[in-house]
């Protein structure tokens, strides 16, 4: 378009000379800042700045300024509005808004005043150029140019917001899957724990009736050995896999065991196996199920700890296990008969990482749990708060020791 005004003779005069400047010396400028606006979308400020000086370059040359360079300049000024993060540009478009305002305002007291002689003397062209055309122009195309570039702004802010929270987002999801597997992960190990337990027992069982007196008995702890084994092995793949990552969220949801009457059956089997008397009182699945995962979790660990230590530390005892629902919370309590002499307590665990892991781990999930002396008895028990509200009904499975 600049140069179709260019080609058309358009000229604005700054002065009284009112000839039209040469062709070829309004191309050759206008050819030179129609290079400079190319550059105008990675350069903005510094595009404007050399348009303006080639504009004025041609205002001095040839005494006024093509229709075309105008238009150019403008263009210049509205670039570097819409393209320029820097203030500079807020400060011109008031600076040129001031002007503009100022200019118009001497323009018309010298048109009202009749002062014909005093814009004889400035020349019209200079009147209008820099009184008016310049300032109006370029304070319209900032301002316009300002006001494209706000809304772009504020998408641009929206989406690395957007951004920013979900980086936030994965970020947590990626901190509770790492909690999570840390937590099974010690979960796994206590179970992996108890296995052992169970087949150092059962292995130390049957090396006491290798003179084959007792091949029943013989044959039933050998079975254990070997079902405690395979357990191991299975519970020792799964905590594998799961400080590996190799795990769905539904895989670690499901592993390790919950408190069912499955488990506590097992559990119990195993107690039994060791040679304990045991006496159980627990809910039915039904009322089990409605216990949130981790507590249910925390509540079988204490029922397997408990059953290991006494086999440990009482052998041949007789225990009393009892898993209740009361109003709002889970109670786990096992109670034996104190053994004659107490050479280790039991809250040591397994090499002190037994019932010690599970009170700090009943402290996470905000219940408590307490083990020691309780009169002729010894005493575990657990308590955590649940969202369960009724009390249920308890089935009772009694027997002993086979």
């Amino acid at each position: 378009m600049g140069l179709l005004f260019a080609l058309l003779g358009i000229h604005v005069p700054w002065g009284t000379t009112v000839s039209e400047p040469p062709l070829l010396i309004t191309l050759a400028f206008l050819t030179a800042i129609l290079a400079v606006h190319l550059l105008r979308r990675r350069r903005p400020l510094t595009t404007l700045g050399v348009g303006v000086l080639i504009a004025l370059a041609e205002a001095l040359t040839t005494g006024g300024s093509g229709l075309g360079m105008l238009i150019v300049v403008s263009d210049l000024a509205y670039a570097a509005a819409l393209y320029s993060r820097s203030r500079v540009m807020d400060v011109a478009a008031f600076a040129c808004t001031a002007l503009a305002v100022v200019s118009v305002g001497v323009f018309a007291v010298i048109w009202f005043t009749d002062d014909v002689e005093a814009v004889t003397r400035l020349g019209r062209g200079v009147v209008l150029g820099s009184l008016i055309i310049v300032p109006v122009i370029l304070a319209s195309s900032i301002w316009y140019g300002r006001m494209v570039r706000y809304p772009r702004l504020e998408a641009e802010r929206q989406r690395e917001r957007a951004d920013t929270i979900a980086q936030a987002a994965a970020a947590l999801r990626q901190d509770a899957v790492t909690r999570e597997r840390l937590e099974l992960s010690r979960e796994l190990h206590d179970v992996i724990a108890g296995h052992l337990s169970a087949i150092a027992m059962q292995s130390a069982a049957a090396l006491e009736r290798r003179d084959g007196t007792d091949p029943v008995a013989l044959r039933r702890s050998l079975a254990l050995v070997r079902t405690s084994s395979l357990d191991a092995l299975a519970d020792m793949r799964t905590m594998i896999d799961v400080l590996r990552g190799d795990q769905s969220a539904d895989d670690l949801a499901q592993a390790p065991d919950r408190l069912t009457a499955e488990s506590v059956r097992r559990a119990v089997e195993v107690a039994r196996a060791n040679g304990l008397e045991v006496k159980v009182r627990a809910p039915d699945d039904a009322a089990l199920a409605e216990v949130p995962a981790q507590t249910s979790i925390v509540g079988l660990r204490t029922l397997v700890e408990g059953l290991t230590n006494t086999a440990k530390h009482a052998p041949g005892a007789s225990v009393r296990v009892e898993v209740s629902l009361p109003p709002g919370a889970l109670s786990v309590t096992l109670s034996n008969p104190l053994p004659t002499a107490t050479a280790s307590s039991a809250l040591a665990g397994s090499g002190g990482v037994g019932l010690v892991g599970l009170a700090e781990r009943a402290r996470l999930v905000g219940g408590d749990l307490v083990a020691g002396p309780d009169g002729p008895d010894w005493r575990t028990a657990l308590t955590v708060p649940t969202p369960v509200s009724p009390a249920t009904p308890a089935v009772v499975t009694a027997g002993g020791a086979s």
